[in-house]
C-alpha cells in the first residue's frame, strides 16, 4: 500500500454528508510512520487512483480481480505478481465516496450507459416520437434495412433478413458460451458443499491478484455473508454492489461483499451480527434449499449483543434506540471472576419512528451509527462511539430527541453555576423557553457555557419544562448524568411517568451525555458505591468543561532508537512533548530501532466555535497506556486535577488531555534465539523494566557450546526418535496442523544447532557419519509436510482458500460448518492457528531460501491475514485483500480471538501466549522474507510492534501478582517483584482476584480464571504459556514466574499431555530439577505442539543449568512405542499395511515407489494409511 501524504478526504462511503478531514501524514527520513489514511485503514478492495488512464493501467501487466462482473474478460492473460494485495483495478474510482465515478455525460441505469450524441445534438422526446412515426410509415423490417436495400428484389431482402438473424443467433451462442465459462470458474461451483470432495477442475488455485490459494465465495460452501450479518445494518455505499438486494443476489459470485476487506476483529461487530439462533436456523434452511430472508426470525425490538467502547457498553435495536451502560457500576466479583454486566442505564432515541439504522463509518477507534426517520435522508440522528471517550454523543438533524432511564428518572435539573455566570431571568422569552443569548448572561460572551439553564414558569406539578444547554439527570439507580447541548433545547419531564425525557421541539445539534461515576467506596479495592457525586463540585471540575467531542480516531506509529521517557515518571503535568524532542528523535537507521511509538489521533468537532481554541479533548487511558504515555497536552493524575474516577474491566482509567496522545513500547531484540545476545537497550536499564526479569542472559549458541557431549548426544538421539512420531496430519484443521508442523520445525532447529556445535569441535561426536544428517532429514520432512499442506498432494489445491466475500484465508476444515476448526471459517483464532505455521515457515525459510522463492507467496498470504500493514506492504500498490491487523485491538493493547460470533462480553481472548506467538512468528517471517531491504525493515518493525503490544497486554491484563503497598506509596510493578517509588497506574484487578496469578479468559466486560475447555487451575496457566519458543523468555520473566509458581500444582499430578509445558515452566527458575522430571517424559503422550526433545533442549539452554547435577539416563525408549506411535518397534509393517509405497493408496497416487511407510531412514510419510 502507498504511504504518501493523504489528506482532505471529505466523504466516506459515498455519503452526501461531509465528514471530517482525514489525518495527514508523511513518511520521511528514517522513521516509518503510517496511519489510517485509507478508508477503514486500508481495507479498500478497489483502486482509488481515479486519474489513472486505462492505457497506463494496462502497462502494469496485471488483470484486475475485483471488478464489476460486466467488465471481466476471462480470456485476458495474467501475470502473477510476487506479493499480496498489489494488483490494480483499472476502473475509474472515486476516492472520496468509495464508489465508481462515471463521466458527467453518461446516464447510468444499472450497468448500461446512454451517452449524449457527439455532435452535441440533444435527444428529445419529440425526436424519438418523430422517429417512431417514420418506422410506422415504412414498416419495422423495412425501416431497419440499409437504405440501399430498399426497393430491391424481395428475395434479396429475405436473404438479408435471414442472414442477419443467423449472425444474431451465432453471437448469442458465443455470448452464452462465454457466460457459461465465466460462471464455471467464478460462480456457483467454485467449491462443492463437501469441501473434502471438491472437483479441483472448478477451482483456480492462483489468480491475478497474487493470492496463491483457491478463491471462493462464502455461499459456495453454505455460509453466505447474509447468514452472518444483518446486511441491512450497513450503509449501502459500503457494499460492493451498492444495495442490499443486489449484494445478496450476487453472493454466489467470487467477489467481495463489501468495498473493503471486512475487519472481523473490530470491537463493534456485535451490532451487525445475526443472533446465533437465527444463524443456525438459516443454516438449516440453506441445507434444505429454501430461500431465507436474513431478517425473518428477528423480533421488532430485538437488541444486539453489547459492544464496548470504554468506559461504556452499547447495544441497539430495530426500534431506533441506542442503549448505553456504565457496566462497572454493577460489577460482580468472586475469587475467580469479575463481571460487569450490561444494563441500559440511559437510552437515546427520538419521538419519531425510525425507518432504518446502519453503520455509517468506522475506523480502529470508533464506529458511527445512523438512525434514519423516513426515506428523504434529511431527518436522522447519529452517534459517535469512540474508545476512551467519557462522553456519549448524539447529533440530531430535524428530530425530537428522547432519553430513557433504566427504570425511572428522579429529576432533570439545572447544574450549579459559576459565580460569574448569572442568568438574566428578565430577558425576553417565548411561551415555552427562555432566550439564552449573550445578552442574557453576565460575564461571558456566549450562551453555551457551563451552568446556563432555566426552569420554565409553565412547569406544573406533573410536568417540568426546562430550557438550557446543560442539565443534570438523576436516576433511581443512583446515577448522575451531565447533559450538554450545542444549542439551547427545551426538555419536558413527565413527573408521573418518569421513564422518559423528551425535547419539546425538533432539534438540530449535538447532545452529549457524561456519567458522573459513583465514588469508590473506601477500603473496598475497586468496588463502586451508589452515593451521588456532590453536584456542587461540578462547576469547578475540569472534567465537565470540555465542549469538544470525539467523532472518530486513527492509529499512527513510528520507530526510533533511544530510551522510554514516560510522562508518568515525573508524576507531574507535562505539555507539548512532540516526536521531535530529544527523547523521541527518530533513528537514522530504522532497522536498529528499539522503541515503537503508538499515537491515537482523535477526530473532533467543537460544540462552540467561540471556545474551539480554548479547550482540548478529554480522553480516558487504560493502565498500559498511562504507564508509558510519552506525549500529551496534559495527564490528570490526582484528584485535585480530575475528581471523577472512571472504571472498566481493565481497571481505573486515567484522564488525558489532548486531541492526540502517544505511548511507547519497547521492541524485542530476540529473534530465533540462537543469535548472540545484544547488550540491553538503554531503556532496559530503567527502573520500570529490570533487566534481570526480562532478558535471557545467554543465547542458545552459547548454552549449547557449554554442554557435555553426552547431553548433546542424548538430545540429538531424542530428536531422531521424535521425528518419527506425532507427525503432521495434513487432513486436520489449521490449528492441529499448525501445532504439529511447529513441533517438527522445532526438532529441525534443535538438530541443526546441536550438529553445528558437533561439527565445530573435532573432538566431539564420533557417532555421526554426517555432521548434519538429522537436521537435513528433519528439514526435508518439514518441507514435505508444509508444502503438501499449502499446495495439496498434487501441488495444486492445498488446505487453505481465500474468502473473496470478506477477505481472508480460511482452512477447508473450517469451511465445513461455522464451528469446525475452532471457528476458523468465521475468523475465530486465526492468529492462534497461523502463528504456528508462520513459525515453521520462518525456520524453514532461513535454512532453505529456495522454499521462500517457491512458496513465499503462500506464506505471505498467511502473514497478511493476521499482520497486514496498510502502508508498508512491499511493492506498494493500491489494493488490499486483508483487513488491518485482523485481531489486534489497538486501544486495548492486545488481540481478541473472537471472530464473527456474537458474545455477551463483546470480544474476548483466552490464550495470550499463542497470540504472542503469532506476532513473534510474523516478525521472524518478515525478517527472513524481507528483512534485508529498507521497505522490508518497515514490515519487520511493524511485526515487532504487534509483538510488543501483545506482550505488554499479556503482562498487564493476564499476568497478575497481588499488589503490595508501603507507607511511602511505593507499589509493585506489573509482572515484576521490583518495588519502585514512581507513579504507576493502579493494577487492573482487585487483590483477591489477583491471587489466581493468571487470567484465563479476558473479555471486554469480564475476566475469568477459567478456560473454554476446563476450570482446572493448571489449564488457565498453561494455555497462557504454550508454545515454548525463544520469545517465551521475554514473556515469562523470572520475577513473575517466581510468583506465578505459587498458583501451579506439581507436575506429578498433571495430565501427561500437559507435563511438557509444566516442566518447561519450572525450568525458568530451576532447570536442574526440571531436567530430572523431563528425562522420564514419553514424547507421544505429550501435547502435539511439544516434544521431549524440545523440553530437554529448553532446559539445557536455561541460565543456571548445571550438568554436574543431572543425569542422562532415562526410561526405556520403548515407552514411546504406544499404540499411537506409527513407527513403534513393536508394530510390524504388516500392521500398518506394509512398508512399500504401492501398498498405500495415497502414496501410490503420488507415483512414489520403494519404501514409504516407513522409509529406509525410518520416516513415516504423510501418505501412509
Amino acid at each position: 500500500m502507498p504511504t504518501p501524504t493523504v489528506s482532505n478526504v471529505k466523504k466516506s462511503y459515498g455519503s452526501t454528508e461531509p465528514t471530517l478531514t482525514r489525518n495527514e501524514v508523511s513518511v520521511g527520513g528514517g522513521t516509518a510512520i503510517t496511519n489510517e489514511t485509507e478508508p477503514l485503514l486500508g481495507e479498500k478492495w478497489l483502486d482509488d487512483r481515479a486519474s489513472t488512464p486505462a492505457s497506463k493501467a494496462d502497462d502494469t501487466n496485471t488483470k484486475p480481480f475485483y471488478t464489476d462482473a460486466s467488465t471481466i474478460d476471462v480470456e485476458d492473460s495474467v501475470i502473477d505478481d510476487p506479493h499480496i494485495g498489489i494488483n490494480v483495478v483499472t476502473n475509474d474510482y472515486n476516492q472520496d465516496s468509495m464508489s465508481y465515478s462515471r463521466d458527467d455525460s453518461t446516464l447510468g441505469i444499472g450497468d448500461r450507459y446512454f451517452r449524449t450524441p457527439k455532435n452535441g445534438s440533444r435527444l428529445t422526446m419529440e425526436g424519438l416520437v418523430e422517429e417512431d412515426d417514420n418506422r410506422k410509415r415504412h414498416g419495422f423490417f423495412w425501416n431497419d434495412l440499409p437504405d440501399n436495400s430498399r426497393g430491391k428484389n424481395p428475395i434479396q431482402v429475405y436473404f438479408l433478413v435471414c442472414f442477419g438473424l443467423s449472425v444474431g443467433i451465432a453471437l448469442c451462442a458465443v455470448a452464452a458460451l462465454v457466460y457459461i465459462e465465466y460462471w464455471h470458474h467464478h460462480g456457483v461451483d467454485v467449491l462443492s458443499g463437501n469441501v473434502n470432495e471438491t472437483d479441483n477442475s472448478n477451482v483456480v488455485p492462483q489468480s491475478s491478484n497474487g493470492i496463491p490459494f483457491a478463491q471462493v465465495a462464502r455461499k459456495s460452501f453454505g455460509d453466505p455473508v447474509s447468514s452472518i450479518f444483518d446486511v441491512s445494518l450497513f450503509d449501502p455505499s459500503m457494499l460492493h454492489r451498492d444495495s442490499v438486494k443486489r449484494a445478496i443476489q450476487h453472493e454466489i459470485v467470487a467477489e467481495p461483499f463489501f468495498k473493503f476487506p471486512f475487519p472481523t476483529g473490530a470491537f463493534w461487530t456485535n451490532l451487525v451480527l445475526l443472533p446465533v439462533v437465527v444463524t443456525q436456523k438459516q443454516q438449516t434452511n440453506r441445507k434444505l434449499g429454501s430461500s431465507t430472508n436474513p431478517n425473518h426470525s428477528k423480533t421488532e425490538n430485538q437488541y444486539s449483543y453489547p459492544i464496548v467502547a470504554y468506559p461504556y457498553s452499547f447495544q441497539w435495536s430495530s426500534a431506533g434506540i441506542l442503549q448505553a451502560s456504565y457496566s462497572a457500576a454493577r460489577r460482580q466479583t468472586t475469587s475467580s471472576s469479575i463481571q460487569d454486566p450490561f444494563g441500559p442505564d440511559i437510552s437515546f432515541g427520538s419521538t419519531q419512528d425510525i425507518s432504518a439504522r446502519y453503520v455509517k463509518y468506522f475506523d480502529s477507534l470508533s464506529v458511527t451509527l445512523r438512525f434514519d426517520a423516513g426515506s428523504s435522508g434529511k431527518s436522522y440522528w447519529e452517534s459517535y462511539i469512540v474508545q476512551g471517550s467519557p462522553y456519549i454523543t448524539a447529533r440530531y438533524y430535524g428530530l425530537t430527541p428522547q432519553l430513557t432511564a433504566l427504570s425511572d428518572f428522579k429529576d432533570i435539573a439545572c447544574p450549579p453555576t459559576m459565580d460569574q455566570l448569572k442568568v438574566n431571568l428578565s430577558a425576553p422569552s417565548n411561551s415555552t423557553k427562555r432566550r439564552l443569548t449573550s445578552a442574557s448572561v453576565t460575564g461571558t460572551d456566549t450562551a453555551k457555557m457551563l451552568g446556563i439553564c432555566d426552569v420554565s414558569d409553565e412547569s406544573t406539578e406533573h410536568s417540568k419544562i426546562i430550557t438550557g444547554v446543560q442539565f443534570v439527570l438523576t436516576t433511581n439507580e443512583g446515577l448522575t448524568w451531565l447533559v450538554f447541548t450545542s444549542d439551547p433545547i427545551t426538555f419536558v419531564f413527565d413527573k408521573s411517568a418518569r421513564h422518559q425525557i423528551a425535547a419539546q421541539d425538533l432539534f438540530g445539534g449535538v447532545i452529549r451525555v457524561a456519567l458522573v461515576p459513583p465514588p469508590v467506596v473506601a477500603n473496598s479495592d475497586q468496588s463502586t458505591g451508589s452515593n451521588l457525586f456532590d453536584t456542587m463540585n461540578l462547576a469547578s471540575s475540569p472534567g465537565v468543561k470540555r465542549l469538544i467531542y470525539h467523532v472518530g480516531g486513527a492509529v499512527q506509529w513510528s520507530f526510533r532508537y533511544g530510551t522510554r521517557n514516560p510522562l508518568a515518571s515525573s508524576f507531574a503535568k507535562s505539555a507539548g512533548i512532540s516526536s521531535d524532542s530529544a527523547t523521541s528523535k527518530p533513528s537514522s537507521a530504522p532497522k536498529d530501532s528499539n522503541i515503537g511509538t503508538i499515537t491515537f489521533q482523535f477526530k473532533v468537532e467543537h460544540m462552540s466555535e467561540t471556545l474551539s481554541s480554548k479547550v482540548s479533548l478529554l480522553s480516558l487511558a487504560l493502565p498500559h497506556h498511562a504507564a508509558y504515555i510519552s506525549s500529551a497536552e496534559e495527564m490528570l493524575y490526582s484528584s485535585n486535577e480530575f475528581d471523577l474516577n472512571y472504571y472498566c474491566i481493565k481497571g481505573k482509567m486515567t484522564p488525558v488531555s489532548g486531541n492526540s496522545w502517544s505511548y511507547e513500547e519497547e521492541l524485542t531484540s530476540i529473534a530465533f534465539g540462537d543469535e548472540p545476545i545484544a547488550k540491553p537497550s538503554p531503556s532496559s536499564a530503567t527502573k520500570t523494566a529490570p533487566i534481570s526479569s526480562k532478558h535471557q542472559t545467554i543465547s542458545e549458541v552459547t548454552a549449547v557450546a557449554s554442554l557435555d557431549q553426552s547431553i548433546l548426544d542424548l538430545i540429538l538421539d531424542t530428536v531422531s526418535k521424535d521425528a518419527k512420531i506425532n507427525l503432521p496430519d495434513n487432513n486436520s484443521g489449521a490449528y492441529s496442523f499448525g501445532k504439529q508442523i511447529a513441533r517438527l520445525a522445532q526438532l529441525a532447529h534443535i538438530a541443526e544447532k546441536i550438529e553445528s556445535e558437533n561439527s565445530s569441535t573435532s573432538t566431539k561426536s564420533t557417532n555421526n557419519t554426517s555432521t548434519d544428517a538429522s537436521a537435513r532429514k528433519t528439514y526435508a520432512l518439514l518441507q514435505m509436510y508444509l508444502t503438501m499442506w499449502l499446495t495439496g498432494d498434487d501441488g495444486s489445491i492445498g488446505s487453505l482458500v481465500y474468502d473473496t466475500s470478506l477477505g481472508g484465508i480460511l482452512s477447508k476444515e473450517g469451511m465445513k460448518d461455522p464451528y469446525s476448526d475452532f471457528g476458523n471459517g468465521r475468523y475465530n483464532d486465526h492468529h492462534f492457528h497461523y502463528g504456528y505455521v508462520l513459525y515453521a515457515a520462518a525456520l524453514l525459510g532461513r535454512r532453505n531460501p529456495q522454499f521462500i522463492s517457491q512458496y513465499g507467496h503462500h506464506i505471505d498470504a498467511i502473514f497478511f491475514d493476521v499482520a497486514y500493514n496498510t502502508a508498508d506492504v512491499i511493492d506498494k500498490k493500491d489494493q488490499a485483500y486483508f483487513p488491518f491487523a485482523r485481531h489486534k485491538s489497538w486501544f486495548d493493547g492486545h488481540s481478541f480471538a473472537s471472530g464473527l460470533f456474537p458474545f455477551a462480553d463483546g470480544k474476548s481472548q483466552e490464550s495470550s501466549s499463542e497470540a504472542t506467538n503469532c506476532y513473534y512468528a510474523a516478525y521472524l517471517w518478515a525478517k527472513v522474507r524481507w528483512g534485508s531491504t529498507a521497505d522490508g525493515t518497515k514490515l519487520v518493525n511493524f511485526a515487532r510492534l504487534l509483538l510488543a503490544t501483545e506482550m505488554t497486554g499479556a503482562k498487564t491484563y493476564w499476568h497478575m501478582v497481588p499488589s503490595i503497598s508501603s507507607s511511602s506509596g511505593a507499589r509493585r510493578l506489573f509482572n515484576s517483584t521490583t518495588v519502585v517509588n514512581t507513579w504507576r497506574p493502579p493494577p487492573p484487578y482487585n487483590s483477591i482476584f489477583a491471587q489466581n496469578y493468571m487470567v484465563g479468559n479476558l473479555g471486554m466486560t469480564d475476566a475469568t480464571c477459567t478456560t473454554w475447555f476446563g476450570t482446572e487451575n493448571i489449564y488457565v496457566h498453561l494455555i497462557n504459556f504454550m508454545p515454548v519458543t525463544a520469545i517465551t523468555t521475554e514473556l515469562f520473566g523470572k520475577a513473575y514466574v517466581s510468583e506465578e509458581i505459587k498458583g501451579l500444582i506439581n507436575a506429578a499430578t498433571v495430565d501427561n499431555s500437559w507435563k511438557g509445558y509444566v516442566i518447561c515452566h519450572k525450568a525458568i527458575l530451576d532447570p536442574n530439577a526440571a531436567w530430572t522430571e523431563a528425562i522420564d517424559l514419553i514424547s507421544n503422550q505429550l501435547d502435539p505442539g511439544i516434544s521431549k526433545s524440545q523440553v530437554l533442549y529448553w532446559i539445557s539452554t536455561r541460565g543456571g543449568f548445571s550438568q554436574s547435577k543431572i543425569t542422562t539416563s532415562s526410561t526405556d525408549d520403548s515407552d514411546n512405542a504406544s499404540t499411537s506411535d506409527p513407527v513403534s518397534s513393536s508394530t510390524s509393517k504388516s500392521d500398518i499395511g506394509g512398508s512399500s509405497c504401492e501398498s498405500h493408496a495415497s502414496c501410490s497416487a503420488l507415483n512414489l515407489s520403494g519404501q514409504c511407510c516407513p522409509t529406509d531412514e525410518g520416516v513415516m510419510l504423510g501418505c501412509c494409511s
